[in-house]
């Protein structure tokens, strides 16, 4: 994410994180006297201490997780178009995390146990429980991912629905927030994941779909040449041919962008209708 300095920035990423945190320690509790109670209940002998340092460490693993699964998941969003890549990323993921969760689970046992006059042997058979391990947690990978997935989405739609009433995109920079106006935007271009803004002065990198910010943002202002491209009709100077067949537009600026058959008529035909 580039919005870590944003005014609303640390206020957000703080109720995110006690969210997590709420949630993990909600659940463990939870199971952690559920197990008690089971083997109360069942007259079995446990070690408490033990128990609960291993219910505690996990917990914080989980934690200390939670960011690198979100930024995973950044590199491997859920959608139609990358479904293999989501499917082969995240069957990834779900290995590292399972593996990464052991050793660090290990490693704060090993702290913890001698801290209460106990000693904790690393087992010779890591390799088997490093493989339990990432049985046990893909429940927990997967309802991370879901989560943040579900957040993601909301968020978007929220800066959605922002942009759209106040006739302006929102875009989240190194320094804060630039509010760009609709009629500002000299063109869209896709890339992967995000969308490169380019107005007079630099170009803004927006984690968003072309298809979306042509739905949102004014269709009779910014029209598509090319299915990684969208225009402002305003900025344009000259449609050409390039010599092979195909056509390209040149802005104000001089800016090229690609101008495909598939379109060209229907952006010809828009700037007729523009002129007149």
């Amino acid at each position: 994410m580039n919005d870590w300095r944003s005014r609303d920035s640390w206020p957000r990423r703080l109720l995110e994180a006690g969210f997590f945190i709420v949630l993990v320690a909600t659940l463990w509790t939870v199971d952690t006297l559920t197990k008690i109670n089971l083997f109360e209940f069942h007259r079995v002998d446990y070690d408490r201490f033990r128990l609960i340092a291993e219910q505690a460490t996990s917990a914080v693993g989980v934690l200390l997780l939670v960011p690198a699964v979100a930024w995973w998941l950044d590199r491997f969003p859920l959608s139609r178009d990358r479904i293999l890549s989501a499917v082969a990323g995240h069957a990834i993921g779900i290995l590292l995390f399972g593996t990464i969760h052991h050793f660090l689970l290990v490693g704060m046992r090993m702290l913890v146990y001698p801290m209460y006059g106990r000693s904790y042997t690393f087992s010779e058979f890591w390799v088997r429980n490093v493989w339990i391990e990432i049985q046990k947690d893909v429940k927990i990978y997967l309802a991370i991912v879901a989560i943040v997935a579900v957040y993601g989405l909301y968020r978007r739609q929220q800066a959605d629905a922002v942009s759209a009433s106040l006739d302006r995109l929102v875009v989240q920079t190194g320094s804060g927030e630039t509010i760009i106006r609709r009629e500002d935007i000299r063109y869209l271009e896709a890339a992967r994941n995000y969308v490169v803004v380019g107005t007079a002065n630099r170009e803004y990198l927006v984690r968003d779909t072309l298809s979306n910010l042509e739905t949102s943002l004014s269709p009779d202002l910014l029209l598509r040449t090319h299915r990684s491209w969208l225009v402002n009709v305003d900025c344009v100077e000259e449609i050409r041919p390039t010599g092979s067949g195909s056509y390209e537009v040149r802005l104000d600026d001089g800016k090229i962008v690609p101008l495909s058959r598939g379109y060209r008529e229907r952006f010809k035909s828009h700037l007729k209708g523009t002129a007149t």
